[in-house]
C-alpha cells in the first residue's frame, strides 16, 4: 500500500484529492492531511515518510515550494507532486529544481488526475523493486530489518518459498548478475537468484494455497527444463511470516546446495525448518585413498587415473550429492599434490574444478574434466598449446560460438566441436577473456538480443529469445533483466526515448 500525504490550506481542495484517492485507487492510502508546510513536516516526523507528497503551492506559514525543498533534504526518496493554478505555472516550473517529480493544474480534472496516478505508480514500482532487493540482501545476510519496513515493502503478511536450480552447484568464482530481484507482470511473485541458473520464488500467501503453490512451481520447472540437463527444486510447503523470509531463504539455500545430484532431476519438499542443519559434506572415511596413495607412490599414473574415474562413477551411481563428491575429489587432488603426481597447480586448479562441477551435465563430462585437470600429460598439452594457445585460435573458437549461438551450447559441446578438452577450453577463456565460458556466452547472447530488439522490423520477445539460444521466453527475460537491469520491452522503450 503506497502512503500519500495531502497538503492544502483549502479544506475542500484537500478533501477532493483525498476522496478521489480513497474511492478509486486501492493501492494508495492517505497517511495524513495537513494545511501548511510546517504541519506536514511535523506529521512526517511523527508518522514516518510518505511515498507521495501532494501539495498546493500557495499556503501560509510554509508554502509548497519550501515544503518540497525541506522534504527532499529529510526524505530524498519521497515523490513530490505540486497542485498549481494556471496563474502559478511559473512556480510549477521553478519547483522542478526543488525535486518535484510531477504537477497537476487546478481545477482538478479526474481524467488528468488518473494519468498523474498512473505515472506516479510506475515510479513507485521501480522504487519498491530497489528497496525489496536491498532488504532481501540484508535478510539473507542476517542483518536485522524492522517489521514496519518489511510490511511496507513486502505487501503480504506471509510468503511461500521455493528455489529452482538448473544443473550443478553455483560457481564460487562466477560473476553474479547485477540485478537480482524480478517480478511477474502483476508484481506479486518475486524471484531472486545467486546467478542466472537459479531462481528463488517468493509468493504472497493470500493468492495461493499450499497445494496451488506447489503446482505452480512444478509448472515453472516444466517450462525451464529445456534449458537444463537436470533440475533441482526445493519447495517449502508452509508459508512463513514476512519477518522470517531471510531465515527461510537461507534454509532453502542450505538444502539445495546439499541436495544436488549430478544428472538427477529432483523435487524435494520441506515441511518445517531443519534447524539450520546441513548435509552433504564428505565424512572421515578415507579408505578409498589407500589404493590411490599406493599407486601415486609407485608412479602408476595410468592406473591412478583409471581408479579415480572408477570412484567418481561409483559415487555418482550411488547418488552421492555433488557437494559430497566435490569434497572427495579435492582430497584426491591433495594426495596427488603430496606425491607430486599429475598436473597440480593449485591456483589454476581451483578455477578449473569450479568450472567442471558447475557445468558438467553427466558423469562422463565430470570424469573427463577431472582427468584433464589431474592427469593430462604435460608434454602432450605443451605440444598442443603451440597450435591452440594463440589469439588467432581463440578467435576461431569465438567465431564458432557466434555462429551457433541459437543452439544449446555448453562448455562440453563447444570443446568437442573445436577439438580440445573442457578444461583446456576453460583455461583459454580465463586467459583471453578473464571470464568463465558461461559468463562470456551469456554476455554474447544478451548483446545480440539488444541489437535484435532494436531492429526496425519489430520482433517478438519469444523470437528474440530463440535466436539467441533460449527456448523459454520467461527464462530469457529473467537473464536479460539480470544483465541489463530492465526487461526486454522496457529496454526498447528506454532506448527509443534516449534516441529522440
Amino acid at each position: 500500500m503506497y502512503q500519500v500525504m495531502v497538503v492544502d490550506d483549502e479544506p475542500m481542495a484537500a478533501s477532493l484529492i483525498v476522496n478521489i484517492i480513497k474511492r478509486k485507487y486501492s493501492d494508495f492510502e492517505i497517511m495524513g492531511t495537513a494545511y501548511d508546510g510546517e504541519e506536514a513536516l511535523e506529521l512526517m516526523e511523527k508518522n514516518g515518510e510518505p511515498d507521495v507528497l501532494i501539495t498546493d503551492i500557495q499556503m501560509p506559514v510554509m508554502n509548497g515550494l519550501k515544503l518540497v525543498e525541506e522534504t527532499k533534504k529529510r526524505y530524498p526518496e519521497v515523490l513530490s507532486v505540486i497542485v498549481s493554478g494556471y496563474q502559478e505555472f511559473e512556480y510549477a516550473k521553478q519547483a522542478i529544481s526543488f525535486g518535484v517529480c510531477d504537477y497537476i493544474l487546478k481545477p482538478i480534472v479526474p481524467s488528468e488526475f488518473s494519468k498523474l496516478i498512473t505515472r506516479i505508480e510506475g515510479k513507485l514500482k521501480q522504487k519498491y523493486y530497489k528497496e525489496r532487493n536491498t532488504l532481501m540482501h540484508r535478510m539473507v545476510n542476517e542483518i536485522p530489518v524492522d517489521e514496519k519496513t518489511l510490511k511496507r515493502y513486502f505487501q503480504s503478511e506471509n510468503y511461500y518459498g521455493a528455489i529452482v536450480r538448473l544443473n550443478g552447484l553455483p560457481s564460487r568464482y562466477g560473476e553474479r548478475g547485477r540485478k537480482e530481484i524480478f517480478s511477474d507482470i502483476n508484481e506479486m511473485i518475486l524471484a531472486y537468484g545467486r546467478d542466472t541458473q537459479e531462481t528463488l520464488y517468493l509468493c504472497p500467501g493470500e493468492i495461493v494455497s499450499d497445494v496451488d503453490y506447489e503446482q505452480m512451481i512444478r509448472r515453472r520447472i516444466g517450462k525451464e527444463q529445456p534449458e537444463a540437463a537436470y533440475v533441482t527444486t526445493i519447495i517449502r510447503r508452509k508459508s512463513v511470516p514476512v519477518g522470517q523470509i531471510g531465515e527461510m531463504v537461507r534454509e532453502l539455500y542450505r538444502k539445495l546446495d546439499a541436495s544436488i545430484i549430478l544428472g538427477k532431476n529432483q523435487t524435494l519438499i520441506i515441511e518445517e525448518t531443519d534447524g539450520g542443519q546441513s548435509t552433504g559434506a564428505p565424512g572421515r572415511d578415507y579408505e578409498y585413498l589407500e589404493e590411490l596413495e599406493y599407486l601415486a607412490g609407485k608412479q602408476k599414473y595410468d592406473r591412478l587415473q583409471k581408479k579415480t574415474e572408477e570412484l567418481i562413477r561409483k559415487w555418482v551411481k550411488e547418488e552421492h550429492t555433488q557437494l559430497w563428491i566435490e569434497g572427495r575429489v579435492r582430497q584426491i587432488g591433495y594426495l596427488l599434490q603430496r606425491y607430486d603426481a599429475g598436473n597440480w597447480d593449485y591456483r589454476e586448479t581451483e578455477f578449473l574444478m569450479d568450472d567442471i562441477f558447475s557445468t558438467a551435465e553427466n558423469v562422463e563430462q565430470l570424469c573427463s574434466g577431472i582427468s584433464d585437470i589431474f592427469f593430462k600429460d604435460v608434454h602432450e598439452e605443451t605440444a598442443s598449446a603451440q597450435k591452440t594457445d594463440t589469439e588467432e585460435y581463440f578467435e576461431s573458437v569465438k567465431k564458432y560460438i557466434r555462429k551457433h549461438m541459437s543452439e544449446q551450447l555448453s562448455l562440453h559441446s563447444v570443446s568437442k566441436a573445436v577439438g580440445v578438452s573442457q578444461t583446456y577450453l576453460s583455461r583459454l577463456f580465463r586467459k583471453y577473456e578473464d571470464a568463465s565460458f558461461n559468463t562470456y556466452l551469456t554476455a554474447l547472447r544478451m548483446e545480440k538480443a539488444k541489437k535484435l530488439l532494436l531492429r526496425e522490423e519489430k520482433m517478438y520477445v519469444k523470437d528474440v529469445a530463440e535466436q539467441v539460444g533460449y527456448k523459454d521466453q520467461f527464462y530469457f527475460s529473467r537473464i536479460f533483466y539480470s544483465y541489463t537491469g530492465v526487461r526486454p520491452s522496457e529496454y526498447v522503450e528506454k532506448e527509443t526515448i534516449e534516441t529522440i
